[in-house]
């Protein structure tokens, strides 16, 4: 008789570390904390594991968080905290508070990538993917901001997300600040 392993737990858990920093490059204010991969996100993973294992894209080809030839296409996005829900599975656009402004802003061209080496990332590991964005003086400045998703970059406020998180504390960002965001997805199995 075949002795089938079955595993009792595989998912993905997400970190999220935002760093702020002030107009002298030291740190203002960082932020660290657990975000949700969404439906839509699961998708997105189950989509690309197929590609890699087969070399072929399972049906229907993944389309919300890639370009035509496959490539990972996604933006950051930064909220405020008034009239935003709390991360769930299923959760899109609608389902946030206000878009600060200048904030939807694409990865990082390096990112994603495993094993992320930048020493503000406290969330990096070897089987673990990170997306980061880097925002200048001149982007997402706000107060209050929350917030932090990782969707594709059509407008829309029924658009998909592939992770969803609400900071602990909210912060502010002047145009003397700059600000990294780093989401870190691990992916679990046992």
């Amino acid at each position: 008789m075949l002795d089938l392993w079955i595993p009792k737990q595989v998912g993905i858990r997400g970190v999220v570390v935002a760093c702020l920093f002030g107009p002298d490059g030291k740190l203002k204010h960082r932020t660290e904390c657990h975000n949700i991969v969404t439906n839509d996100g699961d998708l997105y993973y189950a989509e690309r594991a197929a590609l890699l294992t087969t070399g072929t894209p399972i049906s229907p080809v993944p389309t919300n968080f890639t370009d035509a030839n496959g490539v990972p296409d996604m933006i950051f996005e930064l909220y405020t905290a008034t009239g935003s829900s709390a991360p769930a599975k299923a959760n899109n656009r609608s389902n946030l508070g206000t878009l600060i402004t200048n904030s939807a802003q694409v990865v990082d061209a390096t990112y994603p990538l495993v094993n992320d080496p930048d020493g503000d990332n406290t969330g990096s590991g070897v089987d673990i993917v990170t997306y980061r964005v880097s925002y200048t003086t001149a982007n997402a400045n706000g107060s209050d901001i929350d917030d932090i998703i990782l969707t594709n970059p059509s407008p829309g406020a029924s658009e998909v997300l592939i992770a969803h998180a609400t900071l602990g504390a909210p912060f502010t960002k002047t145009s003397s600040d700059t600000l990294k965001v780093f989401v870190n997805h691990e992916f679990l199995g046992v």
